[in-house]
């Protein structure tokens, strides 16, 4: 295969201290692209030297451009795409809530990566006037600007949501996120203990109180219960202050932007992942806990429903009680989550980030080559490249 010039413009980058699924989803299969000899860039705002103590630098043959900040790096995204676009044969255009409007400023094929619809979630993180906009601007202009161009979804959850809205559908592609097995010499964790896992971004809709809660609620049971939070987000300081109101510090451990060896033994003592979110495009973290053997516990969700396998790799609860009562299941039963956590382990296996980047690619590919065709026709149908 000729090697291709791959530029992806993405919200947050792998150092970004509230990076989380998207970034991981990206950077995963980026690394397996320039591994096979393709040429990639990926354009990104800055967190700030603490974080990346380059703004622009080489990480695994990914080269790294940075500029802008949380509201203005999609300014300068299409600045750096105006100046640049020549450079690139295919683009990548990663939507988290809002993408960078890509075809507006290049003749460049490429395709739009969503992640998840963020529909309503829009008010539980911003004021009323930005969250409208913002919802305005997911629901109605980006399926205008990017009727033409083909669309991947990490899961059918994201996919129903944007045929909803009136996208194509046979533009719509699935392309499952991978998940990275672990190392088989790591031997899964003592999980004795009552240990629950969360390993994420701290967001509003994450909805991290209430399982802060449901451990207040076990304790009187399961005295050495034990909670690992592992992650950062605006929401951290909301959460701590609900721990110490409830007098949970011995209950419960907040450790921040963990690496990747940290999250593996986190997830490798746990004896149940859980997440109270309200809305996820597929449930990566859950996934990832699965392929360490441990099931998972959610909410009846999007994208969670999906994730987990009710009854087999974990439960999902229809309210708050029966979110409870699940986790209660796993810590109380040592012998069913053994028989999740082998049911867990297997549904994992399904998911590699070698098919994850196989597929992308084979859509950017694939209408890559559609733009030259219909260019050499000369129908005007879709945009043509602007190759170097």
């Amino acid at each position: 295969m000729t090697a291709l010039r791959i530029l992806a413009l993405s919200y947050r980058c792998c150092r970004h201290p509230q990076s989380g699924g998207s970034e991981v989803n990206l950077f995963e299969q980026a690394r397996r692209w320039t591994r096979d000899g393709h040429h990639v860039t990926v354009f990104t705002a800055d967190p700030g030297r603490a974080n990346a103590p380059l703004r622009d630098e080489v990480i695994d043959g990914i080269v790294v451009r940075r500029s802008g900040g949380r509201f203005t790096v999609y300014l300068h995204g299409m600045l750096f795409l105006l100046r640049h676009r020549h450079r690139f044969d295919c683009i990548l255009d990663v939507a988290n809530g809002i993408p960078f409007f890509s075809p507006l400023v290049t003749r460049t094929p490429g395709a739009l990566l969503m992640n998840h619809f963020h529909d309503r979630q829009w008010f539980s993180e911003f004021p009323y006037l930005i969250a409208a906009l913002g919802r305005f601007i997911e629901r109605r202009v980006v399926p205008a600007v990017y009727r033409h161009w083909p669309v991947i979804a990490i899961s059918p959850t994201t996919r129903d949501a944007l045929v909803e809205l009136g996208m194509d559908s046979s533009h719509i592609h699935i392309v499952y996120c991978g998940t990275i097995e672990p190392d088989p010499a790591q031997q899964i964790g003592d999980t004795r203990m009552p240990r629950i896992a969360y390993v994420g971004r701290l967001k509003q809709y994450k909805r991290l109180e209430l399982l802060v809660r449901a451990v207040e609620r076990l304790r009187h049971e399961l005295p050495d219960i034990h909670l690992d939070i592992a992650g950062d987000g605006d929401a951290a300081p909301k959460i701590e202050k609900l721990i110490t109101t409830l007098h949970l510090q011995d209950n419960v451990t907040m450790h921040g932007f963990v690496d990747e060896q940290h999250k593996a033994r986190i997830l490798r003592s746990a004896t149940v992942f859980a997440t109270p979110s309200t809305h996820e495009g597929w449930g990566l973290s859950v996934i990832e806990a699965n392929a360490h053997g441990c099931p998972a516990v959610a909410y009846d969700v999007p994208g969670l429903r999906v994730a987990i396998r009710h009854g087999e790799t974990g439960l999902l609860a229809a309210d708050d009680d029966s979110f409870v009562q699940a986790l209660a299941f796993f810590l109380k039963d040592p012998e069913a989550r053994k028989r999740y956590s082998r049911a867990a382990l297997a549904w994992a296996a399904r998911f590699t980030w070698e098919s994850c980047a196989k597929g992308t690619l084979e859509v950017l590919l694939t209408h890559g080559t559609k733009v030259r065709e219909s260019s050499e026709r000369g129908d005007g149908v879709s945009r043509s490249p602007a190759r170097a």
